[in-house]
Order: structure tokens, then sequence, then C-alpha cells
């Protein structure tokens, strides 16, 4: 139980009476590596969404470490700087840098100073192969360069689960 991150119990999700997750259950241990696999619209982000807060779910709970996320007390920006997530449309500020796009959260979010951030960003940019594109915006890079950077940025913030 020690090791046990994230437990989704009877999670469901509806929208008016569309009903787009029923009755999920699973949970997340340190070093886990969890695929969530379903064709489109099956509901896959949306249960991301729900497990992020970006959702509220209808009914069930989700636990971080055996405490529920999901009552009306929970700090969100507090419990969502542990779970980070990659957004499909990557979400990257159009107006700021590569390197900036992975500094910013680590200053405003985690309080970090911004040479720390700097070098945390670079050593996760440089991972994913994008350290040679830090001064360039996000439209002059490709989709694919993109997808990497926000993995470096959701990294760069050091999250307990992905």
């Amino acid at each position: 139980m020690d090791d046990m991150i994230l437990e989704i119990r009877h999670l469901s999700k509806s929208f008016g009476s569309h009903e787009v997750l029923r009755d999920i259950d699973f949970t997340v241990n340190k070093g886990d590596v969890t695929s969530i696999i379903g064709s489109s619209g099956s509901g896959k982000s949306t249960l991301l969404r729900c497990i992020n807060l970006l959702e509220t779910p209808t009914s069930g709970e989700i636990l971080y470490h055996g405490q529920s996320v999901t009552g009306p007390k929970v700090n969100a920006p507090e419990y969502r700087s542990h779970v980070g997530m990659v957004f499909q449309s990557f979400n990257l500020f159009n107006n700021m840098t590569v390197l900036e796009n992975c500094v910013v959260g680590q200053v405003k979010v985690l309080k970090k100073d911004r040479e720390t951030a700097r070098k945390n960003a670079m050593q996760y940019l440089e991972q994913v192969g994008m350290a040679p594109y830090i001064n360039a915006k996000p439209r002059q890079i490709s989709g694919g360069q993109k997808q990497r950077v926000a993995i470096a940025r959701a990294l760069a913030m050091e999250p307990e689960v992905l």
C-alpha cells in the first residue's frame, strides 16, 4: 500500500445524458507504467482530465496517496503540481520561446528561482533532443518538436505521476 500513488474508484463522468466514463477502477503504484487504450471518443482524455481535476467526475473517487482529491476543500493547483499531464494539443505558449515554456511553470507554480528552473529545463530539453531549439518560438518548430517540448515541460515540473 505504501507504493500506491493513485487509486481510481468507481469513477464515472457524464455530460448531460451522455455517459463518457462508467465505473472505472484502477491503481497506479510507484514505478508503474499504465496505458489507457481505446478507440477515438471512448473517454481516454476525459479520464485523464478527471484525474488531473480539469473535469469534475460525476461520481466516484480519486485518491492520491490514500487521500481523496475529489472533495470541495482540495487544493487543485497543489495536487496538479504532483500529477503532470501532456495535452494532445501541447498547449505551448506561443509568445514564449521553447526554453521559457519549460521554465515558467517551475517559477510560477513550484516557486523555483529562474536559474534553477532554467538548468532543470535544459536537462529535460536535452533528453528529448530539443536543446538546439531553446530560442525558437512554437510557430518555428514542427508538431513532433512541439510534442517533445511539451514532454520536457511536463517532466521539468518533476511530477510524481505523469
